[in-house]
Formats: C-alpha cells, sequence, structure tokens
C-alpha cells in the first residue's frame, strides 16, 4: 500500500503503533551535544568579538565580561568545556565503536540511489514545485538527516583538532606557529559551517510541520507506526520483517513444541483408552 491510497482503518491503525526509533544512547549523546553548544557557542563568540573584528559589536563581548569577569576567564572555561564536550565524545566512539558506533554509521548514515534522488526531489517540494513526483522511500534517517550527519561529524572533528591546537598552543615550537595561525579561521569556519547545519536542523525537526515528530522522538526515543511509514518506509518495513521473524521463531520455539507435547500425550491417552480392557 502507498500513502496515497492509505484508508482512515489503515491510517488508525498505523497511527496506533509505536516504535522505538532512538535508543538511550542517541537520546543522551543528542542533548550531550545540546548542551555543549549552549555553552560554547555563545562563549566563542565572546572571544571572537574580543579580537575586534571590524564588522562586530561589542555588545556580546561585554555581556561575556559581565559573566565571567574577564577576557582570560572567558578563554578558559570556554576552553575547558571544549575539552569535556571532545573527551565524552571520544569515549562514546571508542568504547561503543563495534557495538554502537559502527552500526549505527553503517545503518543511518551511508546514501543511496533513493537518498540521490530524494535530495534532488526535496527541493523542489519544500518551494511547492513538482508535487506530482513522489519522494523516494527513506530509511531511518532521510537523505537530508544523512548529509547533516556528515556536517556534523567533519565539522566536530575540525573545531575539535583546531580547538585543541589553540588550548595548547603555549607547547607548539615556534618554527610552527603557522599551524596556530591556520588554527584560528578553520576554527570559526567549521563552527560557522556547522551552526549553519543546525539552524537548518533544528527548523526541519522542530518547526517543520511534516517532521515534528522527529523532534519529539529524541525525548521520547519513539515514533508512531504512521509517521514511520510515510516518512521513513524503508526503515518501517524492514522493522516490521524483523517483528515478524522475531514471532514466527518465538512460535517455532515455544509455542509448536507445546503443542506437539500436547499432541503426543492426546495420542497417548487415545492409545491408553483403546488398549484398556472392555467392561463387563
Amino acid at each position: 500500500m502507498s500513502d496515497e491510497v492509505l484508508t482512515l482503518e489503515q491510517r488508525k491503525k498505523l497511527q496506533e503503533q509505536v516504535l522505538v526509533k532512538h535508543h538511550l544512547a542517541n537520546i543522551l549523546t543528542h542533548w550531550f551535544n545540546v548542551a555543549m553548544w549552549l555553552l560554547l557557542l555563545p562563549t566563542g563568540i565572546g572571544i571572537l568579538l574580543e579580537r575586534t573584528y571590524p564588522a562586530s559589536s561589542t555588545a556580546w563581548n561585554d555581556l561575556m565580561r559581565q559573566i565571567f569577569g574577564s577576557t582570560a576567564s572567558l578563554i578558559y572555561w570556554h576552553g575547558v568545556w571544549g575539552q569535556i564536550w571532545l573527551a565524552v565524545l571520544t569515549f562514546n566512539i571508542f568504547v561503543g565503536f563495534r557495538k554502537y558506533f559502527l552500526t549505527f554509521a553503517s545503518t543511518r548514515m551511508l546514501l543511496d540511489k533513493d537518498d540521490i534522488r530524494w535530495l534532488m526531489i526535496k527541493p523542489w517540494h519544500m518551494l511547492g514545485l513538482r508535487k506530482h513526483v513522489p519522494l523516494p522511500p527513506q530509511d531511518a534517517y532521510n537523505a537530508g538527516q544523512k548529509l547533516y550527519s556528515y556536517v556534523v561529524v567533519l565539522g566536530t572533528f575540525w573545531i575539535g583538532l583546531t580547538g585543541m591546537i589553540m588550548v595548547y598552543s603555549e607547547h607548539i615550537p615556534t618554527s610552527w606557529q603557522w599551524v596556530i595561525q591556520w588554527a584560528m579561521p578553520i576554527h570559526f569556519l567549521a563552527v560557522g559551517i556547522t551552526f549553519a547545519g543546525v539552524i537548518i536542523h533544528v527548523y526541519m525537526g522542530a518547526i517543520f510541520p511534516e517532521e515534528r515528530q522527529a523532534f519529539f522522538s529524541m525525548f521520547t526515543g519513539k515514533v508512531t507506526g504512521l509517521y514511520a511509514y510515510l516518512h521513513h518506509r524503508k526503515w518501517y518495513l524492514r522493522k516490521m520483517a524483523e517483528k515478524a521473524a522475531w514471532e514466527a521463531e518465538y512460535r517455532r520455539r515455544y509455542r509448536e513444541p507445546a503443542q506437539a507435547e500436547a499432541s503426543q500425550a492426546s495420542a497417548a491417552r487415545g492409545t491408553a483408552s483403546a488398549d484398556a480392557p472392555a467392561g463387563d
């Protein structure tokens, strides 16, 4: 069945289904990132404005100075929070590399042909054009979310690398000062590109009506079957196939043997009754 021909009864049945899309590790990592960005971005902007870039206002820098007391304190805490952010992310990746990270990356981040077609069609739909052209079915994450994950991974790598270079710049030899000079603009550029992706991500997840349920799933970890079917059909169909396979295996292991034993017991009773001597 397709979403164009779903009956009201089918929609109700799908709406009653509840599927787990995000496990606790996903949710905690997501909101940890949010918390770190809420700390790092304002303090980073304060540090940037302190350097009196021509196009920048000093209002935000004055606010940061009032909160932290001095620019040196602002830079110090920005570095501390940045290292906590990197340490937790690194721990999550390496501790769960085989069990979690590789599985997540291979099943939810890789683009396929349907994703490429989705990227070619979706912008037209967002502009209200070519609505007659259907979107290809998507997996647990759509192609836009997958592209955003690439931006986040690459952006985090460069933000972390250049940030660590600046934090420990005093340990870098004088002959390598050019590394520090390049680290600063690359750091700001990586933050800017990643934050631009964050803005689009927040709009699509929290504001865009069609994807609103994706936002709430980052709290509950769950989505309805109707949402999954309409927006992540590949993932939905795979989950239904896994459920059917599990149920079949359960019946084979636990129900069929019990039924076989009951049939054998019934047959044995029938045999015993047939062999019993007839009454007078």
